[in-house]
């Protein structure tokens, strides 16, 4: 009788402590998350703030950032996405629809969680190509940011793996 009532016990606490864990570990990976956002921005507004801006083609400034990104664990959950690029109230295709408009739309999300989003003023910090810059994964991330003018305007373009 007594194993019985131990084992039920035992049961009944995880059953009460299991959601909690869970929470506990979402929360862990969004500030993780976002402490990698904060150095990722930081790194993009020392990268304008120290050089000029070039065309690509002619050997911008740049630099390898290693971001180490939740992949699940104990108290811990995964990394699902993390996007980078403009606003969404700019224009198509990741131009911005007014030439003052330097800003950056970060969002991510861990498994469990809901979508953290995080505006960026003055900093243009935009894929090499496409609309949006995306990881689908965490881990250790090495990604490259370069420093280029585009159509007049100075952007910080990010890239996953290691420069060429």
């Amino acid at each position: 009788m007594r194993v019985l009532f131990t084992v039920a016990l035992a049961v009944a606490v995880l059953a009460v402590a299991s959601p909690a864990v869970d929470a506990v570990g979402v929360e862990r990976a969004d500030t993780r998350t976002g402490a990698a956002v904060d150095r990722l921005v930081e790194a993009g507004r020392a990268l304008a703030a120290g050089n000029d801006a070039l065309r690509p083609d002619h050997g911008p400034a740049r630099r390898v950032l290693e971001l180490d990104l939740p992949v699940g664990g104990v108290a811990s959950t995964p990394l699902r996405s993390l996007t980078v690029g403009p606003p969404e109230s700019t224009g198509e295709r990741g131009v911005d629809a007014r030439p003052t408009n330097a800003a950056t739309r970060v969002a991510w999300r861990v498994q469990g969680g809901t979508e953290r989003v995080r505006q960026v003023a003055g900093l243009r910090l935009r894929p090499v190509e496409g609309e949006r810059f995306e990881l689908g994964r965490g881990g250790r991330q090495h990604l490259v940011l370069r420093l280029v003018e585009r159509d007049g305007r100075r952007v910080v373009t990010v890239a996953a793996g290691l420069p060429n």
